[in-house]
Parts: C-alpha cells; structure tokens; sequence
C-alpha cells in the first residue's frame, strides 16, 4: 500500500479476483435486502487461516465468522458463507482470525444491503429519496504492526501472537487514502446544486472519527448501525466510533464547493492527532451532464470500447477506489462486480452501469 508521501507498507486484505492486486478497504459488498446470499471466500495466504465476520448483520453463529465457533478457512481452501440479507443499511466485514493484527493489516470492506426493490437511490423501503451517495470507510495504519515481526506471525491458533504493546499509527485513512491524496481533483466528490446526498460514515480502526461538515448543507443524520433511527436529528459533526456506521443526508447548496473535515482522534486520550480534509465540489461545465450508459447482459458486457486508437483511463467504482487504469482501445471489465463507475478519459469524463 503506498501512502500521500510515497512511502510504502505491505498489508493482507481482500480482493475479488486473482488478477486484481490487494487493496484496502477490500471491496464492497453490494446486496439487496432479502436475498439470498453466498460468499464463497478461497484463501491464498501461504499459511494463514482468515475468516470472514460480517460486521453488524444477522446471521446465524454458523455463518458469523468468528473462529471456533464457526470455522476457519485455511491457505489454499474454500468457505462459504451463507445468509439471507437482512434490513437495507450499512455494514463492514473483516477478518476474526487474530483480529487485532489481521483487522489492522488491511482485511476489512463494506457491505452494503439496499431496498428489496433494487432501488440505488432509496434509503429503505419508503425510506429517504437521495440523488447520489458516497461511502467514507475511516482506518489508521501503524506501520510498526505491518513490519515481518508482527504480519508474519505463526498461523498456529494455539499460540499466541505477537501484538506491539503500542498502537501509534502514521497514518490516518479515509477509503485507504490519506493526506494530500484525500483532497487531490481525483478524489473530489462530484455533486450538482440542488441535490439530495446520502453518505454512509464508517469507521474499522481504533481511532474515533469525527467527520465535520458545513453548516450550510443541513446534515441530517438518519439510520445507526444498519438501523433507522426513530428520531432524526441535524448536527454539523457525526462522531464514529470504531465498529460504528451512520447514515446521514445532506443537502447540496450553490456554492463550487464545500470541505469535509475529517479528524481522527485518540479514544485513551481525546486529543486529536490526525486532522484532514476532503472535498465536495460542484460539478463544473461538461460533467454535470456526465452521459450514463448500460452494459446489458450480452457478449458486449466484458468490454467497453472508448476509442479507435488506446487512449489513457481510469475507472473509479463508487467509493471513489481507483479500480484500475491504463491505456487502451478496449477496456476488460469481465472482472468487475455489478454497480455503478465512473470512466475517466482525457477529455471526458462518464457514468457506466453494470447489470
């Protein structure tokens, strides 16, 4: 994993397909409430055992992930898990082996359950309208923890691991960016006057996380933990504890842009020790009308076509993750999971949706 000051650190986590390098936060789960749902989770780590516990859903003791009472996965083996998606919120996943090195090391995402109806703009089922939502998934990173030392610990559950008697983190990530790399044009968060913004503000690391917002965009916060809550309340400043997500709406106003601040503040202490910002910027000339196309179930779906000659891209998925990027004619996306991208060209930039 490389940091906004180029230093680098090596890290576990999660990925959807072996062709695709490691990143943090893994991907997201994407589900609608009510389905039916199996993970098939295959595990490639040259010994280790990992599982995966689902974060604030319910589900069954034999599904939750938690070694010895469910199972766990060993290098080179499959596990499934099974479970029906519950009510729409927002949730995590991460791994339960040896949680507080293999957590910390990078193995961790979000799962999001949306409206039985399929809806992508519906809060819950006649729940809150939104025309747009960005998801904000804070960690912190102590590289001490990720040195061979501690990440290269014995895989045998019956001895203790190694654990640093400090966590003092370099490093304070918001969708595994930090510093400059949180405020740089590739990260600005694109909205239109006049919108309805729903953000899910998460939190996987052992900091707490206030996420401070201005006054003019009327927060209102809506849903805790995957759970609506009965009374709504307007605050500028949503306060994450580790393990905790919220869901709050926001209302977009004239202005060319507004600043998120994020700060990270230690739960022993209280004092803050990461302050770092983020952007939400008003769509400027040629991309407020972004043009949206499908990919239909077809042969056409394992490809887009973005020009007669190779032209450089990226492809950003909607947590505003670069997924991947390069210079083609023809760009693979068999890989991808169902959702919503955003293709950068260029000179231009589009909205794609895969079904």
């Amino acid at each position: 994993h490389t940091f906004h000051d180029n230093e680098q650190t090596r890290i576990m986590g999660f990925t959807s397909s072996l062709s695709q390098p490691l990143s943090i936060p893994g991907p997201t789960l994407d589900i609608k409430s009510g389905d039916s749902i199996k993970i098939d989770f295959f595990n490639l780590s040259q010994g280790a055992p990992h599982t995966i516990h689902l974060h604030g859903l319910d589900v069954d003791q034999q599904n939750d992930g938690v070694p010895h009472l469910s199972f766990e996965v060993e290098h080179n083996e499959h596990g499934y898990y099974y479970f029906k998606a519950p009510h729409p919120g927002t949730y995590l996943y991460h791994c339960h082996v040896g949680s507080s090195i293999h957590l910390q090391a990078g193995m961790y995402g979000l799962v999001i359950v949306r409206p039985e109806n399929g809806s992508q703009l519906l809060s819950w089922e006649n729940g809150h309208v939104y025309d747009r939502e960005f998801s904000l998934l804070a960690s912190e990173i102590d590289t001490v923890w990720h040195n061979d030392t501690v990440i290269d610990h014995v895989h045998d559950m019956d001895m203790p691991l190694f654990i640093p008697e400090t966590f003092e983190p370099q490093y304070f990530l918001v969708n595994g960016k930090s510093g400059t790399q949180l405020n740089a044009p590739d990260n600005f968060m694109f909205v239109s006057s006049g919108e309805a913004v729903y953000l899910r503000l998460a939190n996987i690391g052992y900091y707490g996380v206030r996420y401070i917002l201005p006054s003019s965009l009327n927060c209102r916060v809506v849903s805790s933990d995957g759970r609506p809550l009965p009374l709504e309340f307007q605050t500028d400043t949503v306060e994450v504890l580790p393990g905790e997500r919220y869901e709050a709406l926001i209302e977009i106003g004239s202005s060319e842009e507004y600043n998120l601040m994020v700060h990270h503040f230690n739960l022993n202490t209280q004092f803050v020790e990461s302050e770092q910002e983020m952007k939400f910027k008003l769509s400027a000339a040629g991309i407020e009308e972004l043009s949206t196309f499908k990919i239909f179930p077809n042969p056409s779906n394992n490809s887009l076509i973005i020009g007669e000659n190779p032209i450089e891209f990226a492809i950003i998925n909607s947590n505003g993750q670069l997924i991947k990027s390069g210079k083609e004619s023809i760009v693979d996306v068999s890989d991808l999971s169902k959702g919503l991208y955003i293709l950068k060209l260029t000179d231009s930039t589009h909205r794609f949706v895969l079904d």
